[in-house]
């Protein structure tokens, strides 16, 4: 963690540097006229960018390879432009494509994507080039590094144990190779520095990261009933449970048996598990945390639908977590987590999307992960920008104004025709002619 954050008392000069360059410019009218001339016809067509159905990653590397071309002419790296042509694959073709990407053409992708500014669009892009480990870790950090440099003043326990729930054991063997290649610190020890040696919340989230849960099928009901007997008498003034015991419970038996224990529990003595849980922990946070395991190991799917809905009620929305959610999720259980959501809150997702989400490209991406290719309608898309070299906003990261004082001091209008577009750039041939 020491390392880390040396790092980061360094990136705001590395930044201003390359934002510096980044900024300069010396072109003429004229050259912003050809360009701008040449880019109607392409932007024309972003929110359908036709990527055939056979997957060629040859053919679909060069063609990101020609956008990263147009992006180093105009000195800056549109990242609104690669979302959107990176929207229409799946997790593993990403991949695929950003590694081909480095090894033809020598563009480090996940590298010039960390260089810019914070921002949600930086978040989403960085969320659809890397894999879903590598994100839930690189999340887990920045948290833990925000939290130590005081960037946050809220506890993080629960976001750092949502991220790590999903994972399996070998899940979790890979986010912890993953945090120390990226980090160069071991996981566990920069969990301790933030959130304290031999703290409770500690040991949970170092249990759940060794992956040493049982994971074959079925249950002892001999051992669920024998478990729920010393939880109930460690309520009723009989010996106590103590901490180490019931963190290896819950991070070691399998998701069957913890569930037989808890219906056990309930059914036999009147009481959920979660009063248990109440009078065995005293602090809000250790509660609060275990409550949340006992949701996930009933239903994954609804867990994170819960856990979606909460970062889209926030305000300001939690970009991260919605993010990290569906991308995140994409390849292993993202229909359940979608189906858990329409039944837990009598709308589809991509529905409480299209109203909550509010950066267009963002809301984009999300719907057709979510729907698995549905796109949203032409109407709902926001205007189209024209040169992203004179991009003003405050995050660099070329996100599209949605609202309608920005789209009125632009002179742009949403949704343009391409027969729009043509007369545009006919105009622009008659001031100019070859």
């Amino acid at each position: 963690m020491a390392s880390l954050l040396r790092k980061l008392s360094h990136v705001s000069s590395t930044d201003v540097k390359k934002v510096t360059s980044t900024l300069a410019r010396s072109k003429t009218y004229e050259s912003n006229l050809v360009k701008l001339e040449k880019r109607l016809p392409r932007q024309a067509t972003v929110p359908a960018f036709g990527h055939s159905t056979d997957f060629d990653y040859k053919r679909d590397t060069k063609q990101l390879c020609k956008i990263m071309k147009h992006c180093a002419t105009a000195h800056t790296l549109d990242l609104d432009y690669i979302l959107h042509f990176l929207s229409s694959y799946t997790c593993e073709q990403r991949m695929i494509l950003v590694r081909d990407l480095e090894f033809e053409y020598e563009y480090k992708l996940v590298d010039m994507v960390l260089e810019r500014p914070e921002s949600p669009i930086r978040s989403c892009t960085l969320a659809m080039l890397i894999e879903p480990i590598e994100l839930y870790a690189r999340d887990f950090h920045d948290l833990l590094t925000w939290k130590q440099v005081n960037k946050i003043d809220y506890d993080i326990s629960e976001k750092l144990l949502e991220i790590v729930l999903a994972l399996n054991n070998e899940d979790s063997k890979k986010f912890r190779e993953n945090y120390e290649n990226l980090f160069v610190n071991p996981v566990e020890k920069d969990i301790e520095l933030v959130q304290g040696e031999g703290n409770i919340i500690s040991q949970l989230l170092i249990n759940v990261l060794e992956g040493k849960r049982y994971e074959e099928n079925g249950h002892s009901a001999t051992t669920a009933k024998l478990i729920a007997k010393r939880l109930y008498e460690a309520g009723e003034d009989g010996p106590a449970i103590d901490y180490d015991t019931f963190i290896k419970i819950f991070t070691r038996d399998t998701f069957a048996q913890l569930s037989a224990i808890f219906d056990i529990y309930e059914d036999k003595y009147g009481r959920p598990i979660e009063e248990a849980i109440e009078r065995e922990f005293q602090g809000q946070t250790q509660i609060n945390c275990f409550k949340e395991m006992v949701e996930f190991i009933r239903s994954p799917g609804l867990y994170y639908a819960k856990v979606i809905r909460r970062a889209l009620d926030k305000t300001p929305l939690d970009y991260e977590t919605v993010i990290r959610s569906i991308i995140g999720h994409q390849e292993k259980d993202l229909s359940e987590i979608c189906l858990e959501y329409s039944k837990e809150y009598d709308e589809p997702l991509e529905e409480t999307l299209k109203t909550r989400i509010d950066i267009m490209e963002i809301k984009r991406v999300l719907i057709l992960i979510v729907t698995d290719g549905h796109d949203i309608e032409a109407d709902e898309l926001s205007q189209v920008r024209f040169d992203h070299s004179n991009n003003s906003s405050p995050t660099g990261s070329g996100a599209i104004p949605t609202s309608t004082a920005a789209v009125n001091t632009l002179g742009m209008r949403r949704n343009r025709s391409q027969e729009a577009f043509d007369k545009f750039v006919n105009v622009f041939k008659t001031m100019r002619p070859h």
